[in-house]
């Protein structure tokens, strides 16, 4: 009680606030309208949720009537002349019928036994509007607010939108609670008390006058069942992400470990390439440091050539630049760098101090430096059928003269 106290304010400031925007009225139209796509079947089925019991009392029975999408049609009649028993049975035949847990019940009274008023209250009143028609009520009924059951339906406003229009009803509570004595037989719950618009087609008017405490309390097993699956359902959602974000996790952990293990053998391979590369140029080097050094047999064939007689050599040093150390005797030790500068081997032939004649040897000791020329060995002779082919083509550049 004290909750509802609480929060029924609270509700109806909100309901009357979002009551001014125009969000109802487009969602409202947009439904219709999108309902109209939809097929009959799938309209009915839409429908059933806003299914509801409606009772009445006439002519000595309780009638009940279903309310669906289609419009309200007799369900059957229940007489107050029956035992409490007969009744609770044959009401749970016809509630039975209808295949829907949740469905509403609401017991509907002739508009005449209400008092009803159209009020304009300053627009500033929408927000605690049940308060203040309590406080109106004994100026606008011959009630006391203490003693009536009201309920109360929101019109429209003025064109200044100052004014609020509100349509009153109002019942004494003796008189309603007389017209519910006889369900007390049927061992039920309402949902509210409605007011006829139309009987005869099973109009109402859209508003409660049952107080709140008196009202059916209904479990929704379906809106749980549906929180309860959506809660699996989010569960299930997060353990497939983590599920995910892990085996992505552990893909990733065994990626890095293969890109890793690939770099360590692409460093190896690039450590024995570098050394093969190394080796390969150490090899080349040498060998091109060997076709391109004198061979010792040319050097000491041209020494022999150009040294003339009575010359012999003491020390011959060939080092790794190619300067060569002559030291030796000779009877014309003069003439050595004339004889030497004629060499197709070395070159730059200069002695190195000076001449000193040996009185033992009646011979002149010389000590000479020189450079070796750089080698260029000789080209192979081309091939005897290169040769023919070559002299193919001077017989015929020879006949086109002609």
């Amino acid at each position: 009680m004290a909750i509802l106290d609480v929060l029924e304010p609270q509700l109806v400031r909100l309901r009357a606030r979002y009551a001014k925007t125009p969000l109802p009225r487009f969602l409202s139209w947009w439904g219709r309208e999108l309902a109209t796509f939809l097929p009959q079947r799938w309209r009915d089925a839409l429908a059933e949720g806003r299914e509801a019991l409606l009772l009445h009392t006439d002519a000595g029975a309780i009638v009940v009537r279903r309310e669906a999408g289609q419009g309200v049609a007799d369900m059957g009649t229940i007489g107050l002349d029956q035992d409490a028993d007969a009744q609770r049975t044959a009401f749970e035949r016809l509630r039975g019928s209808i295949d829907e847990p949740m469905l509403r019940q609401f017991y509907c009274i002739s508009p005449a036994r209400t008092l009803r008023r159209t009020l304009s209250l300053p627009a500033a009143a929408e927000d605690n509007l049940r308060q203040v028609l309590s406080f109106e009520m004994d100026r606008q009924t011959p009630f006391k607010a203490e003693q009536v059951y009201f309920d109360y339906r929101v019109l429209g406003r003025d064109a200044s939108g100052r004014q609020l229009h509100v349509d009153l009803v109002v019942m004494p509570r003796a008189q309603l609670d007389a017209e519910l004595a006889p369900l007390a037989n049927l061992a039920t719950e309402l949902d509210g008390v409605d007011c006829w618009q139309d009987v005869s087609t099973g109009r109402r008017l859209g508003i409660n006058l049952l107080p709140a405490e008196r009202r059916a309390r209904r479990r929704n097993m379906r809106l749980r069942l549906n929180l309860a699956l959506v809660a699996v359902a989010i569960v299930l959602a997060l353990g497939v992400m983590g599920r995910t974000v892990t085996n992505r996790q552990q893909a990733l952990e065994s990626m890095t470990a293969e890109v890793q293990a690939a770099q360590e053998q692409a460093k190896q391979v690039a450590g024995l390439r570098k050394t093969l590369e190394e080796t390969i140029d150490s090899a080349n080097f040498l060998a091109q440091r060997k076709r391109s050094a004198i061979p010792m047999v040319l050097l000491l064939k041209d020494l022999t050539e150009r040294l003339p007689d009575g010359t012999y050599l003491e020390r011959l040093n060939v080092n790794e630049d190619g300067r060569i150390e002559l030291q030796g005797l000779s009877d014309k030790a003069e003439s050595l760098i004339a004889e030497l500068q004629k060499s197709k081997v070395i070159m730059n032939p200069s002695f190195q101090g000076v001449i000193q004649p040996d009185p033992r040897l009646k011979k002149d000791r010389f000590n000479l430096v020189a450079q070796l020329k750089p080698y260029e060995p000789e080209k192979p002779a081309a091939a005897p059928a290169d040769a023919s082919a070559k002299q193919e083509d001077k017989h015929a550049s020879a006949a086109g003269s002609q």
